[in-house]
């Protein structure tokens, strides 16, 4: 594994961490720039290794033009991104989830990735663990969100069995994969992923880029139609991974209650502390947390229209919220803060309350 990175609150732990890890084969590598932290990483992954990064909010902007090329060139790539306040500078050392837009939409062009939210420290293990398999296996780049209640946070944790965990070991191209011995630098597996191949790699000598490519060789295209068949593949590579991941549930609660209370990320711990109370006192609602927030699992859609009503506490202005209408027509409502705190328990007592009338 190589981690490129750069200095910025609250990312930086993951640097400073990660940089104590060389017996184990991490290599860290903290850039002059943001540009040149993810740009490393890529060559990374382009020579073999798995690529991480990680950044905030003002450092993912800095990402984007790179993100592009990572997805262009369909290479394994992590990026996490510890979400503070913002815009601009805003408030770096106050929480918030204000970059799911970024992270969902933030690119030029149609540039899709999947998109992993960690609910709390002992969560953020997991979900490491997930998004590298995704990245490996998609030949994608991945972004995980953290924030920054998570990333100043602490928690018991049982460490787990690692043999409890499915591998998903890395394959590299050794030899031509085309007619006539040929390479075709962009043939597809059953999961749309390309081949990884090693430079150097003897006869399997290709040449990549941000540049679109032919749908089979790799090689540079302007041709429209191949242009739409890329961008249409590179959609559905991404838009499969919904039918990869286990089926959403509840936290607590059944599918079918008045009221699904619904978050991602680090709301986790108030929204189910409110929500056992709220149970505890008779009223019918569940809690719903998502972790794959793009692509969502493949029942979403059929699982959340079995809510009466579905309220959506977030730390920004309404950004999952608009998600959840938008792919799935459900009408969803939302429960806003960003002061920089997280959510008191009683807010969301208050407000499960309201919406139960």
């Amino acid at each position: 594994m190589f981690f490129g990175g750069y200095p910025i609150t609250p990312a930086s732990a993951i640097l400073h961490h990660l940089a104590r890890l060389k017996e184990f084969g991490v290599t860290t590598f903290q850039a002059e720039d943001e540009i040149a932290a993810i740009c490393s990483a890529i060559g990374a992954s382009y020579a073999g290794q798995l690529g991480v990064t990680s950044s905030s909010g003002p450092g993912i902007a800095l990402k984007g033009e790179a993100m592009g090329l990572a997805i262009m060139v369909e290479l394994p790539l992590v990026i996490v991104n510890s979400q503070r306040g913002g815009p601009s500078t805003g408030l770096p050392t106050k929480t918030e989830q204000s970059d799911l837009y970024q992270a969902i939409y933030g690119r030029n062009g149609d540039a899709p990735l999947p998109v992993i939210a960690a609910s709390s420290p002992a969560d953020a293990f997991e979900c490491a663990i997930e998004a590298c398999r995704i990245a490996v296996e998609y030949m994608t780049p991945v972004m995980l969100l953290t924030d920054g209640y998570i990333a100043n946070a602490a928690e018991p944790w049982l460490v787990p069995d690692p043999a409890a965990f499915a591998p998903f070991p890395a394959s590299f191209l050794t030899e031509k994969n085309g007619p006539d011995d040929t390479l075709l630098t962009y043939k597809r597996d059953d999961k749309g992923a390309r081949p990884w191949i090693k430079p150097g790699t003897p006869g399997l000598m290709h040449r990549i880029g941000g540049i679109e490519k032919d749908s089979l060789t790799g090689n540079i295209s302007y041709d429209p139609d191949n242009h739409q068949k890329m961008t249409d593949t590179r959609k559905a590579k991404i838009d499969g991974i919904a039918n990869d991941v286990p089926d959403q549930g509840c936290c607590l609660g059944e599918p079918g209650a008045k009221l699904a209370v619904v978050g991602w990320g680090s709301t986790f711990g108030p929204i189910h502390r409110a929500v056992t109370q709220a149970r505890a006192k008779g009223h019918d609602v569940a809690h719903v947390h998502f972790r794959h927030v793009w692509p969502m699992p493949s029942n979403t859609g059929e699982f959340l229209r079995s809510f009466d009503k579905v309220l959506v506490p977030e730390m920004n202005t309404g950004q999952f919220k608009t998600v959840l209408r938008d792919q799935f027509l459900i009408d969803a409502q939302s429960l806003t803060k960003t002061n920089g705190l997280p959510f008191y328990v009683n807010e969301l007592e208050a407000a499960i309350e309201e919406a139960l009338g």
